[in-house]
């Protein structure tokens, strides 16, 4: 069953506001989702980079024994990570809602009009509370309810910019970073000779360092 929105029909057969074609809305959102994740592919080669640089710096860190300053460095690994880990979830969310668009697309082709879309509405309620996305998908859902794709939004839903969750960074998950990068040398925290030789950078992580920011 085809639907799209009430006031819209009727306000189309009334003669009051011109029949709009759901391809335009369709090629319209999809050319929006393809810039959004080209920007989120850009954004999480920045970020690939910046952890590179952290991790450098929290070996050499290492070297000199400074604990507290490479846990400092470790704390902003893991928010970076969680950052990145993000993004590539966004990015699976936003190619998915494309493909969505495209079996849309091949429907209005068909039958001349949209049909509601359980799918798309479930990723759209994800994508606008994260806060890189939200003014672009927030407006896109509004765009989406008023064509029929998708029921109205809870308001709730699109006001949580603050909105994505921020996993606190446990102590756990800091020694681990501290461990992988330094090679366990600040694991027993009490010991009187603590070694001064690091594991040294692979070939292809010292060739990734090297890389430029895309």
């Amino acid at each position: 069953l085809c639907r799209s929105g009430t006031m819209s029909r009727v306000l189309e057969s009334m003669g009051l506001k011109k029949a709009k074609d759901p391809l335009e809305d369709l090629k319209k959102w999809k050319r929006e989702l393809a810039k959004e994740m080209r920007s989120m592919e850009r954004e999480i080669k920045k970020i690939e980079q910046g952890e590179k640089k952290s991790a450098e710096e929290c070996r050499k860190l290492g070297k000199a024994n400074r604990i507290d300053a490479c846990k400092i460095l470790a704390k902003e690994i893991v928010r970076t990570r969680a950052a990145r880990d993000r993004m590539y979830q966004a990015k699976a969310q936003l190619n998915s809602v494309s493909m969505q668009l495209q079996t849309q697309a091949s429907m209005v082709r068909a039958a001349g009009c949209m049909k509601r879309s359980t799918e798309v509405m479930v990723a759209m309620n994800k994508l606008v509370k994260l806060p890189e996305l939200q003014k672009t998908m927030v407006e896109m859902a509004r765009e989406m309810e008023r064509s029929g794709l998708i029921e109205e939004m809870v308001n709730d839903a699109m006001d949580m910019a603050d909105g994505a969750e921020v996993e606190e960074e446990t102590e756990k998950q800091i020694d681990s970073v501290v461990a992988e990068l330094t090679g366990d040398l600040f694991k027993d925290k009490n010991a009187t000779n603590v070694p001064t030789a690091l594991p040294q950078s692979t070939p292809a992580e010292a060739e990734a360092q090297q890389q430029p920011i895309a």
